[in-house]
């Protein structure tokens, strides 16, 4: 009995009040309504004395101080090692952040996150008291022509993320995206399957004021329905800071919308359904969770840069981002000058947690924040345990984790003008992340 998994589920519909602020873009976006409704799932596990929980959160990210509560709330719910929570986000730009609540305000938003704080815990403990005995399978497949590298080589050898369509100065796109997608299923005895679907892509093809889980959320929908009920799909989010749904070689790909959500999700729930019968029976008959700290210095910036810095500051709170002596300084985009105003405030050093969950011969490992693709591939390709799912926003969330070549290129580059990491901050995380799967294969 003591070498048998356990797996259990549960989902739960998160509402957001009306009237908060959306995240995401540099302009103010008040939520009027709601397109498609936010769920927050949780699949539990069990084997012999070790138990973990890992939570697929229709959320635009969560902060390091709410996963400090909320970790410590599902704990105590659910009797687990506060190292045993796994809280991936799906980084939906029509979502909501999940932060620590001000409780001498306790406004609405406040009150909306305490009140999703309990429902992690409540998702957690249902999860659990849904255990069933499980045996997992595996697949591996390539989900094409789904998210694109972002970021283009001009032909003055400079670098720029999402050039205007029709730019006759693009060369090409630098890189090449994760086209692999990953599944995991759970087979439960005498109850339904859990299937985790594992892919990197940006969820922001819709855009606008409603809340909506964008293209993962139609995913889900699709494989459910597709599979007859029979099953309860989870997605996590793979490494993603530098794609998204625009390839700038096909202008069907450029624009937002519903139905373009709905033809990305039902694309890549075809490459789902190509591997699902495909899958394979893997080692499940042990179980371990590890996680470290990494330290990360901050990103570099000049000190004749700093008045212009607060000038190009305090012009965009006043007026805003399309404000024109926003531009006054070409060798100074008004987010760099926004992120360097930030990182002044900021200690020395940012201390990132790495998260990590073996399942058998199925690793998890977590990255607080947006890595490229290549962060990811590579720690997936020197990962120890034979098949690794490497997901962002989870556990935390701090930014954008650029590859090392970003830094030294000439030109805007949004993803590196953003990121408040030092150049370095990709090897760290692979270094790191390879640790903690080293930990977990013990």
């Amino acid at each position: 009995m003591e070498n048998t998994m356990y797996a259990g589920f549960h989902c739960v519909e998160i509402q957001p009040p009306l009237g908060l602020r959306i995240p995401g873009y540099y302009h103010v976006r008040l939520a009027e309504g709601t397109a498609d409704p936010l769920h927050l799932r949780a699949a539990a596990f069990a084997c012999g004395e070790e138990k973990a929980v890992i939570f697929n959160s229709e959320s635009m990210g969560m902060y390091a101080n709410a996963f400090d509560i909320i970790k410590k709330k599902v704990a105590e719910a659910c009797d687990i090692s506060e190292d045993a929570v796994y809280i991936n986000c799906i980084h939906s730009h029509t979502s909501y952040v999940i932060c620590k609540p001000d409780y001498e305000t306790l406004d609405d938003m406040d009150i909306h996150l305490l009140k999703v704080f309990q429902q992690f815990a409540d998702c957690a403990k249902l999860a659990f008291n849904d255990l069933k005995p499980c045996k997992i399978l595996t697949a591996i497949g390539e989900a094409k022509d789904i998210a694109f590298v972002r970021k283009y080589r001009m032909k003055d050898g400079s670098a720029r993320t999402n050039p205007p369509y029709g730019d006759p100065d693009v060369v090409a796109p630098i890189g090449k995206p994760d086209d692999h997608v990953r599944i995991i299923r759970i087979q439960r005895e005498d109850a339904k399957e859990i299937m985790i679907v594992h892919f990197g892509n940006h969820a922001d093809m819709i855009g606008g004021n409603l809340y909506t889980p964008d293209w993962p959320g139609y995913l889900v929908n699709t494989l459910d329905r597709a599979l007859d009920g029979k099953v309860n799909t989870m997605f996590l989010l793979g490494a993603q800071g530098n794609l998204n749904h625009r390839n700038f070689f096909n202008p069907l790909t450029i624009y937002k919308g519903t139905d373009n959500a709905k033809y990305a999700a039902r694309m890549l729930a075809g490459c789902v359904l190509k591997i699902y019968d495909h899958a394979k029976p893997v080692a499940c008959d042990s179980m371990r969770v590890a996680h470290k700290y990494v330290q990360v210095g901050k990103n570099a910036w000049d000190p004749a840069q700093l008045p212009m810095v607060e000038e190009l500051v305090q012009i965009y709170r006043e007026k805003g981002e399309k404000a024109p002596e926003l531009n006054k300084y070409p060798n100074l985009h008004y987010r760099e000058a926004l992120r360097i105003k930030a990182n002044l405030a900021r200690p020395e050093f940012f201390n990132l947690r790495i998260s990590g969950i073996r399942l058998g011969d199925v690793a998890f490992v977590g990255i607080p924040g947006e890595p490229f693709c290549s962060i990811g591939l590579e720690i997936a390709e020197r990962s120890p345990m034979p098949m690794t799912l490497v997901t962002a926003c989870t556990n935390g969330y701090e930014g954008y984790y650029p590859d090392e070549d970003s830094y030294n290129e000439p030109g805007y580059s949004y993803e590196r003008a953003v990121s408040p990491f030092a150049s370095n901050c990709s090897r760290v995380l692979i270094e790191g992340a390879l640790s903690v799967l080293e930990e977990l294969q013990k």
